[in-house]
């Protein structure tokens, strides 16, 4: 009996149509894990959210001091970063990394070459061994709401389930730095908001003051449509 064998033509055929296959799989399959990534960063956002009001009942409803450490004052308790603050109420740290942010070291240098201000305070703390020697801090708070030490009044806020509290962003939560997680450049530089200097699907988890934490479009956060960055 003879055998009948494949042919070249058909070989070609049926791997075309894997490669076809894959080319339009694949990209699905990158997408399904930036979900899960997502959701796990939503998970961060939102303990971290849930520590935030513990802290503001704990201390008369007022926020706590934000401002890099050079303007905080010489001693050490005043220098101390919001991410310290926080430690008593969520008791990790991996909780302060995005599982989707780009990798930097402290002084943030991997990310934004000309901006290393961000992660000052990350480096202090370090230094202090406040935090471990591999900390990362992704997300961002709201710099000009903390104008003193002593914060604001959470009265202040006639808005909270709009106002932004904490996001993911390199350095301050401001509109484009949000928008555009990736890159801190996006606050000065057209060029570089892209889909790909976005953090989630084109996008960004944010935190607000009742709160609650939701995923919101870049262009949506850049414009600030329906929410507010301060009291």
């Amino acid at each position: 009996m003879r055998r009948k064998g494949f042919t070249l033509i058909e070989l070609l055929v049926v791997i075309a149509i894997i490669a076809i296959l894959a080319a339009i799989l694949f990209p699905v399959f990158a997408r399904a894990r930036e979900k899960a990534r997502q959701s796990s960063c939503l998970s961060n956002l939102k303990q971290i959210a849930t520590a935030m009001m513990m802290y503001f009942q704990d201390y008369d409803e007022k926020h706590m001091y934000v401002l890099t450490p050079c303007w905080a004052g010489d001693t050490p308790e005043a220098r101390m970063p919001h991410f310290v603050r926080l430690n008593p109420y969520v008791k990790n740290w991996q909780l302060f990394a995005c599982p989707s942010a780009t990798p930097h070291r402290a002084d943030g240098s991997a990310i934004c070459a000309n901006q290393s201000i961000p992660h000052f305070w990350v480096n202090e703390a370090i230094n202090r061994g406040w935090v471990p020697a591999d900390f990362q801090l992704h997300y961002a708070w709201v710099e000009g709401i903390s104008t003193t030490s002593r914060g604001a009044k959470l009265a202040s806020f006639m808005t909270p389930s709009s106002t932004v509290m904490v996001a993911d962003s390199v350095g301050y939560a401001t509109p484009y730095r949000v928008a555009w997680a990736q890159c801190c450049a996006a606050e000065c530089t057209p060029t570089v908001r892209t889909e790909g200097n976005t953090r989630h699907n084109g996008g960004s988890n944010v935190a607000f003051f009742d709160g609650h934490v939701k995923w919101m479009k870049s262009t949506a956060i850049a414009a600030s449509e329906g929410i507010q960055w301060g009291p």
